[in-house]
């Protein structure tokens, strides 16, 4: 008799979970039906995969789907990438979060009263060149490292350090720079051995062209209720931490779920990392949904639209990756977390 109830309640368990899957497959697929996405999700229980799907077209003018293992450019999610290495350094005393700016570079203005942690919590006041009339355009081009200087210097303080919150791409432009100098190796040199390598990730990689050979998405926008192809482009070399990561959503998810159990950092630096200051972490949002504490980051950059979040409470990673998306991806991300839980 045990054992039949104990049967019971698992064949119950399997039908729910499998019923709630079902409501995120279909989902997903009313997204790519109503136009609304093209892309990836991945979502982990436990570091174990939950659910996985791929929608629409990596190029529509190839007629080459998107799979699981295609890679988007992953914006700002990148500069959760990029605080794990301030971090690790941090861990390894190679700097200190107190460290001052003009250390490593004084022409930025401010910069003697500028601590490294101002600019993992983007209280720096240091001016977000990204808003820059025709920056798009600028930065379509290839860009060195002097010529990224030349612009943020350029530009007065904001702000008096640490007295407020203001969002800015030059924080983690910068802070990779400075990781190159510790690391004395490329800011893609230092993702592949403190990262990429460290998790087997198969499909991460830093400042590259798209590359259809290689399972890359193009990106697209809305017109007319059709997909429009996105021809003028970033060119990732000057975007360095703050946005030049491309991967899909498996590896993501496997990165932020290896970050948030304690696989990258000591358990101090992780704390730091998750303490927020005006629900700003460091390289991560702390947000509450519905009561539940969220870590995660956003990434845009041109078409591509993602999201990355790890729910502490359930042990869950949400990932999706998308190369063209219309409407609001903070609304799907609700979606996806609702429907998720359901099945907890």
């Amino acid at each position: 008799m045990k054992k039949t109830f104990i049967l019971l309640l698992v064949l119950t368990y399997s039908f729910i979970s499998y019923s709630q899957n079902q409501k995120l497959d279909s989902l997903f697929s009313n997204y790519e039906k109503e136009n609304e996405a093209m892309g990836a999700v991945s979502i982990l229980k436990n570091g174990n995969e939950f659910f996985t799907k791929a929608i629409g077209y990596a190029s529509i003018e190839l007629n080459k789907k998107n799979n699981s293992e295609t890679k988007f450019r992953i914006g700002s999610i990148s500069k959760t990438f990029t605080a794990t290495i301030i971090l690790q350094l941090a861990d390894e005393g190679k700097l200190s979060l107190n460290d001052f700016l003009n250390q490593y570079f004084p022409e930025i203005p401010n910069s003697e009263k500028i601590t490294i942690s101002d600019m993992l919590y983007h209280r720096s006041g240091i001016y977000n060149i990204t808003t820059e009339k025709n920056f798009e355009a600028w930065i379509s081009e290839p860009r060195n490292k002097n010529e990224i200087l030349t612009k943020i210097k350029g530009y007065k303080s904001l702000f008096k350090p640490g007295s407020k919150t203001e969002y800015s791409n030059s924080n983690y432009i910068l802070l990779a720079y400075i990781a190159e100098d510790l690391d004395k190796q490329t800011f893609g040199e230092i993702i592949q051995k403190r990262i990429i390598k460290k998790l087997n990730l198969t499909n991460t990689d830093f400042g590259k062209d798209i590359n259809f050979s290689k399972n890359e998405a193009m990106c697209y926008y809305l017109e007319n209720g059709k997909w429009k192809t996105i021809t003028f482009y970033t060119n990732l070399t000057g975007t360095m931490g703050a946005g030049g990561i491309i991967s899909n959503a498996k590896d993501v998810s496997l990165f932020y779920n290896a970050l948030f159990t304690g696989k990258l950092l000591s358990e101090k630096s992780l704390q730091l990392m998750t303490t927020p200051k005006e629900q700003m972490g460091m390289g991560i949002s702390v947000n509450d949904f519905n009561g539940i504490t969220v870590y995660g980051h956003d990434g845009a950059i041109d078409g591509f639209r993602s999201m990355a979040v790890y729910i502490p409470k359930f042990e869950s990673t949400i990932v999706f990756t998308f190369n063209a998306s219309s409407g609001s991806t903070g609304r799907k991300l609700q979606q996806i977390v609702k429907l998720y839980m359901q099945t907890l």
